[in-house]
């Protein structure tokens, strides 16, 4: 796959199955020109991180209520946990001062009680329909920042370079049952590893919703997909990228001294790959999203024509009403579902490109009872077979 010669089409190409959700106006809620959004199982989560609020709205676009969480203080940044069904926000308590140093023994003492003194917590149950933010207890896989696989399994996936740790050995993904390390994957050396000295890193854990219990694991300066299932982990796919976007030898052996050089490194190799972060499969295609030092991109492969597209060049058309809905796909997926926020600016644009003798779909036609100030949007589409 050639990223910068990946061309573009209608998105009618691609995309099936469009289904509009119109969000009930409120005086209350305060939606910005960008949004978050979650997709819990009873709620459509609006996140306005300008505001520092989130909004509310049943699955049939009803308001339900608007949540401000700038009272937190702090760094606390909402974090979805669809296991849980919780919304998080975990933080530094602003008593204490933390160096890098104090990170680094708190984090390898990470189920030491005493060390939750150094943070706070608060939630949301989205399991309780009052919807109130509730101060909660820290747990050791906050303070490890870990991500639930199953039950009662963590991952850990930070990567973290620095003449503090006392041994060498780590590995960039871990698996926790517990507070009990059962499984660690891809070793490094976390006093001087080449790769990530003198910048952060961390893996990427990627749910594939055709196999309940197998996950996708990229890393960084990686070109290879592993899938993660029962304990084991495996190359599952290879992306093949131009020379151009090669990562050179000396990169994986040769220190940088300082983080200038490495910073000059990536300015002037901008296209070489960083981290492929996230590959979803539908039938006939592929979409990966790949960052790299200078320049990202969201690609999708057609497996039937070995077609690549780059979807910023993918363009709205009449046949899915010049919705914005690919673009960099954005948004949230469930299972084989995307789900994208269409703002009331987005839909101005969508009304004068509109043909005037064709028919709007009733709820997307229930956006423009006044066109000049149309309803937010949800849709709802699936990528063809």
């Amino acid at each position: 796959m050639s990223p910068k010669a990946a061309g573009g089409a209608n998105q009618s190409v691609f995309i099936d199955s469009l289904r509009f959700y119109p969000l009930e106006k409120s005086q209350s809620a305060s939606l910005g020109t960008y949004n978050n959004l979650y997709v819990s199982k009873d709620y459509f989560i609006l996140g306005n991180y300008t505001d520092k609020a989130l909004n509310f709205y049943s699955k049939q676009g009803k308001f339900v209520r608007r949540i401000s969480y700038k009272n937190l203080g702090g760094d606390g940044y909402p974090k979805y946990d669809k296991n849980k069904q919780q919304i998080s926000f975990f933080m530094r308590n602003k008593n204490y001062v933390l160096t890098q140093r104090d990170m680094i023994k708190v984090k390898a003492d990470f189920a030491n009680k005493k060390n939750k003194k150094y943070f706070k917590k608060y939630v949301i149950d989205l399991k309780d329909s009052s919807l109130t933010i509730q101060k909660a207890e820290v747990s050791n896989f906050d303070i490890l920042d870990a991500y639930n696989l199953t039950g009662d399994y963590y991952c850990t996936y930070q990567i973290h370079v620095s003449k503090d740790y006392k041994d060498t050995l780590d590995h960039e993904v871990k698996i926790y049952q517990n507070e009990k390390l059962v499984k660690a994957y891809f070793p490094y050396n976390k006093q001087n590893e080449p790769r990530y000295l003198h910048s952060r890193g961390s893996a990427a854990i990627t749910f594939e919703s055709g196999k309940p219990d197998t996950f996708y694991i990229t890393r960084p300066f990686t070109d290879t997909v592993y899938a993660l299932s029962n304990d084991i982990v495996t190359p599952m796919y290879q992306v093949v990228l131009p020379m151009e976007n090669g990562l050179p030898k000396s990169f994986f052996e040769t220190r940088f001294k300082n983080t200038t050089e490495r910073d000059n490194f990536e300015r002037n190799n901008g296209w070489m790959l960083n981290q492929i972060y996230s590959m979803y499969e539908a039938n006939r295609y592929t979409i990966v999203t790949i960052g790299f030092f200078s320049n990202y991109g969201v690609y999708l492969y057609d497996k039937k024509t070995n077609t690549s597209y780059n979807t910023s060049k993918i363009k709205a058309d009449s046949t899915t009403y010049n919705l914005p809905l690919i673009g960099d796909f954005s948004g949230e997926r469930v299972g084989s579902r995307f789900y994208r926020i269409v703002t009331a600016e987005q839909l101005k644009k969508v009304y004068e490109l509109k043909d005037k003798s064709a028919t709007f779909p009733k709820e997307l036609q229930d956006c423009f009872k006044d066109p000049k100030n149309p309803t937010p949007l949800i849709v709802e589409y699936t990528i063809k077979n």
